[in-house]
């Protein structure tokens, strides 16, 4: 039998945001960072064909998981923050950023194949273009979750049930690759939110997550290149 105090303890709980939270930090540094390296392979920073080919990989997969959260917003936390909230919420400007940003993201998915076709010795146009691009996406980014933040977050915390977000959730789990977004969210992640994730993974998932985490790390060395 479940208590009466554990009862008012579901009854009063809130969604945990830090999921999304995390989410927004790895998006907002990974468009800033990749335009800094490309700005810098723009300006004549060598970048052989294996570094290359890594960026590429890395921001193919980024440009997926931004589209996958964007269209986890859309599809599931839009209608639940409408039926939770009603008038209280209005997510069309949010709607109109992600509509820009689509567009946006389909030109960075152009310039990253540009920039992954390129010769070697001769990418530094390609570079440009590319971390021209990221900027434009960053900053959008930046307004867009900033928004998000200031709107969203507390009508989530004021009206939305666990239930409900528990949705939310298990759709980004299930939609993503996660062979690139767990060790993504790892490191970027502050200390007690790891500490959080790794008491919830337990031993064997720990154990994956080490693994994937190494791999990542491995990668990140080639990205950085001469500048590291």
């Amino acid at each position: 039998m479940t208590s009466r105090s554990s009862s008012q303890s579901t009854a009063n709980a809130t969604p945990d945001l830090t999921g999304m939270k995390i989410a927004h930090r790895a998006m907002l540094d990974d468009t800033r960072r990749f335009a800094e390296i490309l700005g810098r392979i723009g300006a004549g920073e060598p970048c052989d064909d294996r570094r290359r080919r890594a960026i590429g990989d890395y921001l193919t997969q980024l440009c997926a998981s931004i589209h996958h959260h964007h269209t986890i917003e859309d599809d599931i936390v839009w209608p639940i923050l409408t039926a939770s909230a009603g008038a209280a919420v209005d997510v069309r400007e949010l709607q109109d950023d992600h509509t820009e940003l689509e567009a946006l993201l389909a030109v960075l998915g152009a310039h990253v194949g540009g920039f992954a076709d390129a010769r070697s010795g001769d990418d530094t146009r390609a570079a440009g273009d590319l971390a021209e691009t990221l900027r434009q996406t960053h900053e959008l980014l930046a307004e867009h979750i900033a928004d998000e933040e200031k709107v969203v977050f507390p009508i989530v915390d004021r009206y939305v049930s666990v239930t409900d977000w528990d949705r939310v959730e298990k759709a980004a789990r299930t939609g993503g690759k996660m062979s690139f977004e767990a060790p993504r969210m790892f490191r970027h992640a502050d200390e007690r939110e790891l500490a959080k994730m790794r008491k919830e993974a337990g031993p064997i998932i720990r154990a994956v997550l080490g693994l994937l985490i190494r791999s990542y790390d491995r990668r990140e060395a080639i990205i950085a290149g001469p500048a590291r």
